[in-house]
């Protein structure tokens, strides 16, 4: 029932390739992990340029804030150079993209209150084959730079030009509603004046007639006066004589002393009447002199309201000047609040995305990284199923024995690298630049991998396996074909310049995309070649001490079973 762990419990060395075999999905998860764990939050290290042409504005300077404000931000290795410099570093893989900032770019930013409104041009440019993922953090990086920008136009400039210019527009029309009004209360207060004017003169005329008509009655009343004392002077005369003629005439004198009586009666409110028309003669002359003090007051307050009708126009005056002043201002700074103009301080920037190269797809940006790791798949499967450390029953020469062993490395080379190229090229029909260089890379990388695993193996016996599978994970994570190796911490930066896959991706993504990235191919295939080499003559050095050393021999063949 338990037979299996019973044999492996009587086999130490397998008890113990079965232990560290178990430590891989440990290893493989810490590695890979480590170098993904935070890429976004670690782009301080990835170079990116900006060059900046703008020649800047009498009011703002875009380029120039930019700069000032990018200096202050780590998100990325801002390097500020000239655009030659710039084309050269994204072309060679130096930088993951770079910014340019036109020279007229603070002119536009001034032109979004003019009849002619235009958005700054600016373009991003990046080299999605050299890691495509690095292309994508600087196009977010580019599109964070364009934000910078727009909120260096819109809030520390165009929204206070603006809301200054408002206000002008504002206070303009406002005074022009003023204007207006004051005109027409100045309207008003001239049909006023004039309606005064002529009231004041019907006035004064009904005042002369009055006085005219007073006059008249004085004089009527005097004579009246004059006429009723004769009347009574009469009257008294007259009641004299009837009174010695009365006795004689009988009953008829009589008669005659009573209509006298009557007619001193009405001699005395005859008088009467006439002094109450003599002392309203008075009242009314009393009346019409105050009329004139009156008339008098009136025609002061219509001098000072003349006065003051002068002062107002006067005012209006200077008030169309100033008004004209402002006007004349807006009109020489050639400003104009239109929709267009608008619509672009709404979106001042407008960002063109170049790509040195051109990408087909996802598949083909990642192609160098896989093509790299299913080769080295390919020879880790190879490594386990051929016995390596076999003891052969013929007995050949240490030299004869490294030959043979390395012409059936290069034939197996030779099959997978062709199968892969048929696969890739002419099956999945990736874009591939330059096929030799692809085909060439494919057999260098594959026989390098089969050649380094097989050393392993050769030295290690089981355990060389798995030595390759860690050195997998380890190229894996540090080779940089998955995100920049900029984000990754210092161990994997230093494992980056020496791992063989860092070389193996650089020359994919130059034959693919047919254009060289951080090293030329040739250099990637000279040192390809250089640890290829390294490793057979490595593999040559083993044999000479296998053919030396019988019990080493023995123990990496023994090592290599695992059962015995």
């Amino acid at each position: 029932m338990l037979r299996d762990f019973k044999f492996i419990r009587k086999t130490p060395v397998l008890l113990i390739s079965l232990l560290v075999v178990s430590t891989l999905p440990f290893i493989y998860a810490v590695i890979f992990l480590g170098a993904m764990w935070n890429p976004y939050e670690n782009t301080e290290e990835m170079k990116f340029h900006i060059v900046n042409e703008d020649k800047g504005h009498e009011e703002i300077h875009v380029g120039d804030s930019l700069i000032e404000e990018l200096k202050e931000e780590d998100r990325l290795d801002w390097q500020f150079t000239d655009l030659d410099t710039a084309k050269k570093a994204l072309q060679k893989g130096d930088t993951y993209g770079y910014i340019l900032i036109p020279e007229d770019t603070s002119k536009k930013a001034m032109s979004f209150l003019t009849d002619n409104p235009e958005q700054v041009e600016m373009s991003l440019n990046l080299n999605p084959g050299h890691n495509f993922i690095g292309s994508l953090m600087s196009e977010q990086v580019g599109h964070f730079i364009i934000e910078e920008v727009r909120k260096e136009i819109t809030d520390n400039y165009i929204t206070a030009i603006v809301d200054q210019l408002n206000s002008v527009e504002s206070d303009s029309k406002d005074a022009q509603d003023a204007i207006q009004q004051l005109t027409d209360g100045a309207d008003e207060l001239n049909a006023g004046l004039i309606e005064a004017h002529n009231a004041s003169g019907q006035l004064s005329q009904g005042a002369n007639e009055l006085n005219n008509g007073i006059g008249q009655l004085n004089d009527g009343a005097n004579q009246l006066s004059g006429g009723s004392g004769q009347l009574y002077q009469g009257e008294q005369q007259m009641t004299a004589q009837l009174e010695q003629i009365a006795p004689n005439l009988g009953p008829a004198g009589q008669q005659l002393v009573q209509a006298q009586g009557q007619l001193e009666q009405g001699a005395g409110e005859i008088s009467g009447g006439a002094n109450q028309l003599a002392q309203g003669a008075s009242e009314a002359a009393t009346g019409a002199n105050e009329l004139a003090n009156g008339m008098g007051q009136l025609n002061n307050g219509l001098g000072e309201l003349q006065q003051g009708s002068q002062q107002l126009s006067d005012s209006l005056n200077e008030i169309n000047t100033q008004f004209k002043k402002v006007l004349d201002k807006i009109e020489e700074e050639n400003l104009a609040f239109t929709e267009a103009g608008a619509k672009d301080i709404a979106q001042p920037v407008h960002l063109e995305t170049n790509n040195v190269v051109k990408t087909q797809n996802y598949g083909q940006s990642f192609a160098p990284l896989i093509v790299a790791i299913s080769l080295f798949i390919g020879s880790i499967t190879f490594n386990v199923v051929y016995p390596n450390n076999k003891i052969f029953d013929e007995h050949t020469g240490v030299f004869k024995a490294w030959v043979s062993r390395m012409l059936l490395y290069m034939v197996h080379a030779l099959i997978i690298s062709s199968l892969i190229t048929i696969v890739v090229d002419f099956i999945m029909q990736v874009d591939i630049g330059s096929n030799w260089r692809f085909f060439l890379l494919n057999y260098v990388w594959a026989l390098l991998s089969i050649t380094m695993i097989g050393a392993l193996v050769t030295l290690f016996g089981n355990f060389g396996k798995f030595l390759s599978i860690i050195l997998l994970i380890v190229q894996l994570s540090a080779s940089g074909g998955t995100f920049p190796i900029e984000t990754t911490n210092g161990i994997y930066q230093k494992l980056y310049e020496f791992l063989p896959m860092s070389y193996t991706v650089i020359g994919y993504r130059t034959a693919i995309f047919n254009q060289a990235f951080d090293h030329e191919f040739s250099t990637v295939i000279y040192v390809l070649l250089a640890m290829l080499v390294s490793a057979m003559l490595f593999i040559l050095l083993l044999f000479w001490i296998k053919e030396k050393s019988p019990k080493y021999k023995a123990l990496t063949s023994r090592l290599s079973r695992l059962e015995s």
